[in-house]
């Protein structure tokens, strides 16, 4: 009876630990930006590549999720998680253990020798109690773990999709700069003949017939790079597809067009759509536990084992055979450990600190990125248009020069240069207008989103189907 009594105090202490740290207080986000959002925005479509309406990069997309191998290792890390959650939450049961044994021994004695033969069969159980909430607190720092290790592979989600846009557009940009260049081979091709014509019918002089084939030579120089620069960026999209090099290739020539600003929201919206921001929160969480659980592993442990079988030994005189049982209450109580369990918890305490430091971190950055996109695509929209506006008038410019030069009244340095000029506008364009989509992607990614939690569970159920297979 009093044995039971003690049980029931025992549990009626548990979870009075006096040791428990205090919780701490995340800091509330700000109201709003440091920068005025531009008006009149839209909401970004939940998969913002879709916004960009291009086929190909819808199904690269898909295939990134289904084949990118860093992807597929850290979903096998979180099933690690996983399961250290699971064990961490088992260690809170009473453990059964199933014992037996046989054994035969054979003694010399007179006048025979003395064989005996034993057998013993029991369950043992032992059964930590939670007297401080130890186990309790190790268990809820391996869920938050796992947690944030599901937000940790939805980063890498987002941050995988904004890889592979990126690569794509830069790929489309050069395929749009090698068809630019081909053009003005064309051009200058054209301007080469019409200089060598004049130069026959004594019109003009030989540098200028030099100048242009000079002029066409500086042109095709400028293919090479912008074909190592295709290659570099469809290798890297076949990388992120988990393919090998030279097995993917972009076609299209045209970039598409932006024609609506982004509707960033409130700060307080990153910390329901920034996983990275989730990830960093449940770290801190498991911190926490972490330290409650080191303060009370400085405190007594108590444990109970009980144990019942069945043994039988067969002697000569007799058999001696019957049921046995036990049941046992452990305390244990540390007194010198030369400071391990108390460097343990200044440990955790660290980590929780650091663990703070990093959350506050995560978010002051995902303030500065959505920021900083959003400026940027202004700024880069605003170029392009003064860009375009620019692009009009040297057109009309060099059709001008153009004209006055058949016509005898400017030289070809004049030409050239306008033609030089138009040249240049357009690489700048075409330049400008893949940044201000590079500037989309990093605010879509800036902003997060939701999309990856259901493309997260997909992945892992494909995953599992395919272990399943070879299992």
């Amino acid at each position: 009876m009093k044995f039971i009594k003690i049980i029931l105090m025992i549990l009626l202490l548990s979870g009075c630990n006096p040791l428990r740290p205090e919780k701490l207080q995340l800091p509330d986000p700000p109201d709003s930006y440091s920068i005025e959002q531009p008006l009149p925005a839209t909401q970004l479509e939940e998969q913002w590549w879709k916004d960009f309406h291009d086929p190909q990069l819808d199904q690269l997309q898909q295939q990134l999720f289904s084949n990118n191998l860093n992807l597929r290792q850290a979903i096998y890390r979180l099933q690690q998680l996983e399961m250290m959650k699971k064990i961490n939450r088992a260690n809170r049961w009473p453990q059964l253990t199933l014992n037996g044994t046989l054994k035969r021994d054979s003694l010399p004695a007179l006048p025979n020798d003395t064989i005996t033969t034993t057998e013993r069969f029991s369950i043992a159980a032992g059964y930590e109690v939670d007297l401080w909430n130890r186990l309790s607190d190790k268990a809820k720092a391996a869920e938050f773990r796992y947690q944030a290790g599901e937000n940790d592979v939805r980063t890498l989600l987002l941050s995988l999709s904004a890889q592979l846009a990126d690569q794509y557009f830069l790929a489309v940009e050069q395929r749009g700069q090698l068809a630019l260049l081909e053009q003005q081979t064309v051009q200058k091709e054209g301007l080469l003949k019409i200089f060598t014509d004049r130069y026959r019918a004594g019109l003009t002089t030989a540098t200028e017939v030099y100048k242009a084939r000079q002029n066409l030579a500086t042109v095709k120089s400028l293919v090479p790079d912008r074909r190592a620069s295709l290659a570099r960026a469809e290798n890297n999209i076949a990388l992120l597809l988990g393919q090998a090099p030279g097995t993917v290739s972009i076609q299209a020539e045209q970039l598409p067009q932006l024609t609506n600003l982004v509707d960033i929201g409130l700060p307080a919206d990153l910390l329901l759509r920034r996983p990275d921001i989730a990830a960093a929160t449940q770290q801190l969480a498991a911190a926490d536990h972490e330290l409650a659980a080191a303060l009370a592993a400085r405190l007594p442990a108590v444990n109970l084992t009980a144990a019942i079988g069945h043994s039988a030994t067969k002697l000569a005189v007799g058999d001696i055979e019957g049921t046995f049982w036990n049941l046992a209450l452990g305390l244990t109580q540390p007194i010198f450990d030369g400071g391990r369990r108390k460097a343990e918890s200044q440990r955790q305490k660290a980590i929780r600190e650091e663990k703070f430091a990093a959350w506050q971190q995560i978010f002051l950055t995902a303030l500065q990125e959505v920021e900083t996109a959003l400026i940027s695509e202004v700024n880069a929209g605003e170029k392009s248009r003064r860009l375009e506006q620019q692009r009009r008038i040297n057109a009309q410019t060099l059709k001008l020069t153009r004209d006055n030069y058949l016509n005898g009244l400017t030289d070809s340095r004049d030409l050239l240069l306008s033609q030089f000029a138009q040249i240049d506008i357009l690489r700048q364009q075409l330049t400008t207008h893949r940044q201000q989509l590079s500037q989309r992607i990093s605010l879509a990614r800036a902003l997060g989103g939701s999309w990856m939690a259901a493309e997260l569970d997909h992945q892992r159920a494909i995953l599992q189907q395919q272990d399943e297979n070879h299992d």
